[in-house]
């Protein structure tokens, strides 16, 4: 499962914050809902993806409160934010060019093989008392990113074929299978949202059937049409080591960390490895590590519906890793003139 985290290692400038800045400038003068939003937007900001979704359905609370027609002026913003984000994310699309493609496409995917190393003595046993090496890998790719980049880097090597690296301990080779962009690509439909209406904020707009096929992302792919979600599910259900890359375990994909728990409850050969750009830090000490560990185990269970119970015989079997550990990028892209 990858996010906007790999986008972000290989140089491209997707973050919440940047594209934040580039729909309160496209909207400053708007002086109607959208405009409204952009300057609410501005003033309080997000860290994350999947804050701005929340606060994106937290807003149509104002809109209640706030507008003569609120559910077409939740609308026009929704359309707003879209139709923004799609130009936002072209934009840095096109900064990866066929020769960072060419240049990085092998190094990128051979990387994969170093999860197993990156685990901790202790932790390598516990896989090994189900699975044994020389790992033979099947990689199927469940992405959240609405770019070109890593279904590109995905073709390239996926043609030409992929060899474990020597160092990549315990793996004899990879085979790249299937790619699924779970929340749509450029060119059809990206798809941004909250994770069901109980986080669109206004309860009355909450109840309208344009609203929530607008709002929720699972109803948005089915007014699309999609069954890219439906994929995605189905690839993460049939994994045995899943590794979460870049993501923010954020309330908005509430539906993709109940999978995860799914795939935990469904047998004890099932594992998950959580890649953090956290991790070398937080093993400064006991303490900090400790409280990390726990704390994103917690966040992963938690969202994804485990009860008490289940949470400690569960987080036996989610392993953190460092992110840069795996997909290793040889360049990256450079900064825009």
């Amino acid at each position: 499962m990858v996010g906007n985290g790999f986008d972000l290692s290989a140089g491209l400038k997707t973050s919440t914050t940047r594209f934040m800045d580039f729909f309160s400038k496209n909207h400053a003068s708007d002086e109607g809902p959208v405009g409204r939003l952009a300057g609410c937007i501005e003033k309080e900001g997000a860290r994350e993806w999947a804050d701005f979704e929340k606060k994106l359905g937290e807003y149509t609370s104002n809109l209640e409160a706030d507008e003569e027609d609120p559910v077409e002026s939740a609308l026009d913003c929704k359309e707003a934010i879209d139709i923004d984000l799609a130009a936002f994310i072209a934009l840095e699309d096109k900064r990866a060019t066929d020769e960072f493609i060419e240049a990085n496409s092998e190094s990128v995917m051979a990387s994969l093989s170093y999860w197993y190393s990156a685990l901790q003595p202790l932790e390598r046993q516990r896989i090994l008392g189900h699975y044994s090496t020389d790992f033979v890998l099947s990689v199927s790719i469940v992405t959240f990113n609405y770019t070109t980049l890593l279904p590109r880097i995905f073709n390239a090597v996926e043609a030409n074929g992929c060899a474990a690296p020597e160092d990549g301990l315990g793996v004899s080779s990879i085979r790249l299978t299937r790619l699924v962009q779970a929340h749509g690509a450029l060119g059809r439909e990206p798809i941004c949202g909250v994770n069901d209406v109980s986080q669109i904020g206004s309860d009355a707009l909450s109840k309208n059937e344009d609203i929530a096929s607008t709002f929720v992302k699972g109803e948005i792919q089915k007014l699309f049409g999609s069954v890219d979600d439906h994929k995605a599910e189905d690839f993460i259900l049939r994994s045995n080591i899943l590794i979460i890359f870049g993501l923010s375990l954020g309330e908005t994909d509430i539906r993709w960390w109940e999978t995860v728990v799914k795939l935990l409850r469904s047998g004890e050969n099932r594992f998950v490895l959580i890649a953090s750009t956290e991790t070398v830090s937080a093993r400064r000490s006991p303490a900090s590590f400790r409280r990390f560990s726990k704390e994103l185990k917690e966040k992963l269970l938690s969202r994804g519906g485990a009860n008490d119970d289940e949470k400690r015989l569960l987080s036996e079997r989610i392993f953190i890793i460092p992110a840069g550990s795996i997909f290793r990028f040889k360049s990256h892209i450079p900064d825009a003139d």
